[in-house]
């Protein structure tokens, strides 16, 4: 669920640069936080199935 809450922000950061009011390496920063968020997902207990309680 909260990777789906990054596609927003490539896709605005993907239009920025297909206009050219942004850089390319604003592509570079959402794929590090995108990476980020998904590593703080997984990195995290409980919620992935594993049926601690």
């Amino acid at each position: 669920m909260m990777i789906v809450c990054c596609i927003p922000m490539l896709a605005i950061a993907g239009l920025l640069v297909l206009t050219g009011v942004a850089g390319s390496s604003i592509i570079v920063a959402t794929l590090l936080c995108t990476a980020m968020m998904a590593a703080m997902m997984f990195a995290m207990p409980g919620g992935h199935g594993g049926g601690h309680k």
